[in-house]
């Protein structure tokens, strides 16, 4: 992400979500901004960190099937 706030961070990339017609590569880029960011929790933040964790290997996990051609 930017090196802005976490908020600001946030609400760029959920304005950003790919829509129906996004290709593969839009999702797939999406899913690592996601990731990206959620590492940026899972780094800082102890309280939500094992939250923070799952939800990033999910988003790399998917953008990962997506760059694989599964969707």
């Amino acid at each position: 992400m930017t090196g802005t706030s976490f908020a600001v961070d946030l609400s760029a990339l959920l304005k950003s979500i790919p829509g129906l017609t996004a290709s593969a590569t839009e999702r797939t880029e999406w899913f690592d901004r996601k990731a990206d960011l959620l590492q940026r929790i899972a780094d800082t933040d102890g309280y939500l960190h094992a939250e923070a964790v799952e939800l990033v290997d999910t988003a790399r996990r998917r953008a990962a099937e997506l760059r694989e051609g599964r969707s």
